[in-house]
């Protein structure tokens, strides 16, 4: 008896009524071919890569039709080899165009059950992941207070606590370096390694939001991940380019064609006063026309 076709397979087709059999065979021109079936392979899973993410909703303040952008960090902790088949840590985009008026929201998730060595640095096994401005792409050290405060600088956060926020990741209970080292007996590696060292980013919580920022005023803004950054090839640098609402050929555009409209209307307001005032000077000057 055949079975109405449901779209899905289900506990029915257990037992004998599975359409798959241990060793199952096939008859082709009255000749039976057996099949290396073994269904008790049939359920296992040797790479995981399913994924789940969730979509939320327009945060309260965000205007309707404003663009939201996601910053987030893909990759894992370790080398080249010791990461493959996935990739080092980099921020995803890497290189982020906007304009003003948009806003990023910068969110990340970080692992704490990588493998036991993996190359990189803070406590090991776990990713972390902050946003610290640097002055362009080929420097490897956060700008200075002194390179904020000055005028010619732009700075992609202009306000401190939201600074502080997103290179330290709302970290609590930190100990300073002194601290640290007397802690774990002047053992700088321990240190390094100590849940408390939140300058390595071990207090950070694996999921950081730090919500969807406006994007103010234009220029090109270059930051890293403190934590992650080597002074080799494995390194976690980004780039945001934020443009003017409209380009420079745009704004051109838009004033010609309100200088042309002014004129225009300035032109049908004459011909109407000289249409009501035959004998006027302006119409003497259209009929010369």
């Amino acid at each position: 008896m055949s079975r109405p076709d449901t779209g899905f397979i289900d506990y029915t087709y257990n037992a004998a009524s599975s359409p798959v059999l241990d060793d199952a065979i096939l008859y082709q021109d009255e000749m039976g071919h057996e099949l290396a079936l073994d269904t008790t392979q049939f359920g296992r899973t040797f790479q995981d890569r399913t994924h789940v993410f969730h979509i939320a909703r327009r945060p309260d303040g965000v205007d309707s039709l404003a663009r939201i952008f996601n910053l987030n960090v893909r990759g894992k902790r370790g080398n080249i080899i010791q990461a493959y088949p996935s990739t080092e840590y980099d921020f995803i985009p890497s290189y982020l165009y906007t304009r003003v008026g948009d806003y990023i929201h910068f969110q990340w998730t970080g692992c704490d059950t990588n493998p036991a060595g993996n190359a990189g640095e803070g406590t090991d096994q776990t990713d972390r992941s902050n946003v610290v401005q640097i002055s362009d792409s080929s420097s490897s050290h956060p700008v200075s207070d002194d390179w904020i405060a000055a005028n010619t600088n732009k700075v992609l956060f202009e306000d401190p606590a939201l600074r502080l926020r997103m290179a330290m990741l709302d970290q609590v209970g930190c100990l300073s370096r002194e601290e640290l080292l007397e802690k774990n007996a002047n053992d700088n590696n321990a240190a390094e390694q100590d849940t408390q060292n939140c300058m390595k980013l071990n207090a950070a919580p694996q999921y950081f939001d730090g919500g969807c920022i406006r994007m103010n005023k234009t220029g090109t803004f270059h930051y890293m991940s403190s934590r992650n950054h080597n002074f080799s090839n494995r390194d976690q640098k980004g780039i945001i380019y934020v443009t003017p609402l409209l380009p420079t050929w745009a704004v051109g555009l838009v004033i010609g064609g309100a200088g042309l409209f002014v004129g225009a209307a300035g032109v049908a307001g004459m011909m109407f006063y000289a249409k009501s005032h035959p004998h006027s000077g302006v119409a003497n000057m259209f009929s010369r026309m």
